[in-house]
């Protein structure tokens, strides 16, 4: 049986519709290649829907990742598709109950999970960009990260987690008013099977004496150390104090460790706004545990205050 080997207008027929793998965009002189990301469990292609012309992405696991695990997890993220955050729920699972011809045809597609391509860009990825990165503003951090505790706080509310919580796992619109979650495959719900294997966070958001975030407090310490991102990374010193190569504001042994200049840099932007969110981020980093660490409740009403105090001259 052929392993999945796709090129650029390649079409897999889903159920009753057609997807046609898309091509990156390359120069006309060069042979081109098929849309793909890859990730550290799957690649994500690019497809559009034959009929409707919409953009649609097909996540293929990596051989050691793929479990019935995933089905379930799919079908369970799929029951709350309507929750904010959670637009990416609105996925199937590729099993051989449901699409047994096209797995037979392609046995690497078992499991695989066709979902809405998302066309927004990721924190981590305005962060690496140096011109967006000086673009961005005291403004716009706020609305951010106030957008974001947002989706948090009605995660946590429902009693869910999305336990990797990280840079790279949010998309935020262009207004930085709106953002959706990423990766949520290991998303926590109460009740739902334990998966094989627990999401233990991404380097430079984990607690570090945590093992596990699977749990409904899993997003509190990765979700202080994203909004901190998001609150100071307009501060062109915040930025300066940082490697270029980082994937987060704070290496993973920096996390919790007092003294370094970079936390001093935070610290003094986040007074900037005021000493309520100061105590935010203190708490957090000072946590033994993740129900130590402030719920996204208070971060979203603390938010709401700066964001108004932001629009009022007087401020």
């Amino acid at each position: 049986m052929p392993a999945f080997n796709p090129y650029p207008g390649m079409v897999l027929r889903i159920g009753s519709i057609k997807y046609e793998l898309l091509a990156h965009q390359v120069l006309p002189d060069n042979k081109p290649d098929v849309f793909v990301v890859e990730g550290e469990e799957a690649y994500v292609y690019k497809m559009q829907c034959v009929s409707e012309r919409t953009l649609w992405a097909l996540k293929v696991m990596k051989p050691r990742y793929r479990s019935e695990q995933i089905a379930l997890a799919a079908a369970q993220v799929s029951r709350y598709q309507d929750t904010p955050g959670l637009y990416l729920g609105r996925r199937i699972c590729l099993t051989k109950r449901e699409h047994l011809e096209l797995v037979l045809q392609f046995p690497d597609l078992e499991y695989a999970i066709l979902m809405p391509w998302l066309s927004w860009h990721t924190w981590a990825g305005l962060m690496h960009a140096a011109e967006a990165s000086a673009a961005y503003t005291r403004i716009q951090a706020v609305d951010l990260a106030l957008a974001t505790a947002h989706i948090l706080w009605g995660l946590e509310t429902q009693g869910f987690a999305h336990t990797d919580i990280a840079g790279s796992n949010v998309a935020c619109r262009s207004n930085f008013q709106h953002v959706e979650l990423l990766d949520i495959e290991s998303l926590y719900i109460p009740h739902a099977p334990r998966p094989r294997q627990e999401s233990r966070g991404s380097p430079g958001y984990q607690q570090r004496r945590r093992r596990g975030q699977w749990c409904p407090e899993g997003d509190r310490f990765a979700g202080a150390i994203l909004l901190t991102e998001m609150l100071t990374w307009w501060n062109p010193f915040v930025r300066a104090q940082t490697p270029q190569s980082a994937e987060s504001l704070f290496l993973s042994e920096e996390l919790q460790e007092t003294g370094s200049p970079r936390w001093q840099a935070v610290r003094d932007v986040l007074w900037s706004f005021g000493p309520d969110v100061l105590h935010l981020f203190d708490q957090a980093w000072a946590s033994r545990t993740l129900r130590q660490c402030p719920d996204f409740n208070t971060w979203t009403s603390c938010l709401k205050r700066i964001r108004a105090n932001s629009m009022n001259p007087a401020h």
